[in-house]
């Protein structure tokens, strides 16, 4: 679990690259190839809960889909051990299909996505990397069979195996910057083939898994600079392990405002 800041900003929790650092162990995977089953979401804001369920099917090591508990779904296609394409379905109805391409070191060079209701129009994220081992992510839009300039850009930085920045930058004026600290402990997908390849790219919801980091985050720093005023915030997180050392639990807020995070192995 890896950016959940945006829980209190935008809801956009991260559920795979987890948060701060409690080694108290709970039920969950015992085995050093665990792999996630299920993962509970709860969210309080503002005193109300809502919960969402997530429930993980493979073959062997790959994964095969995820199942959410609001009636949608991610399902893979691996060639080989390449994820080169993710569909949602929302209610049964393909929502949206993403296409990943690969170079023939086995890096991913892009994403390609297609809304069902929008064909003529796709999103492309294009990456780049960089001599001083970040990665830049672009995006742009593909129009008709034209695509167009690139409109965003997100920095990614590593070290140790983890995401420890992104910084998106939209234009001259606005910018975003992510910085984590990490556990030494393991990520729920550690073990999944070709998930890390992915980075962090979300699938259209308000969740974004990180999946390239091995570890889990201890903190968030995010840092929104717009027209010249910055805007700092902070994010603690409290997790739980397995006697296995995998993540089995986060925490972080109150009682008016919090996110708990339960995963099954």
């Amino acid at each position: 679990m890896k950016k959940f800041l945006c829980l209190f900003s935008a809801l956009s929790v991260v559920l795979l690259s987890s948060c701060s650092s409690d080694d108290n162990n709970s039920d969950g995977g015992s085995s050093s190839t665990a792999l996630p089953s299920k993962i509970t979401v709860t969210t309080v804001e503002d005193g109300d809960t809502g919960t969402l369920d997530y429930t993980f099917t493979y073959d062997g090591n790959k994964l095969k889909q995820i199942s959410l508990s609001d009636a949608s779904k991610y399902v893979f296609t691996y060639t080989d051990n390449l994820i080169t394409k993710v569909e949602l379905y929302k209610s049964g109805i393909l929502f949206s299909t993403y296409v990943y391409a690969y170079d023939n070191s086995g890096k991913l060079n892009s994403r390609i996505t297609t809304r069902a209701f929008s064909s003529y129009s796709k999103d492309k994220l294009t990456l780049v990397y960089n001599a001083n081992g970040t990665v830049t992510v672009n995006a742009s839009q593909i129009v008709d069979g034209e695509e167009g300039e690139y409109y965003e850009s997100t920095i990614y930085t590593f070290a140790n195996g983890n995401i420890t920045s992104t910084e998106a930058i939209y234009d001259d004026e606005y910018s975003k910057k992510i910085t984590s600290t990490f556990d030494n402990k393991k990520s729920p997908f550690v073990n999944v083939t070709g998930l890390k390849l992915l980075l962090d790219l979300d699938l259209d919801t308000d969740d974004v898994f990180d999946f390239y980091s091995v570890n889990n985050t201890l903190t968030n720093k995010t840092v929104d600079t717009n027209e010249g005023e910055v805007e700092t915030a902070e994010v603690t997180f409290t997790n739980k392990y397995n006697s296995s050392d995998f993540l089995t639990e986060v925490f972080s807020g109150d009682a008016n405002d919090s996110l708990k995070i339960q995963i099954t192995y």
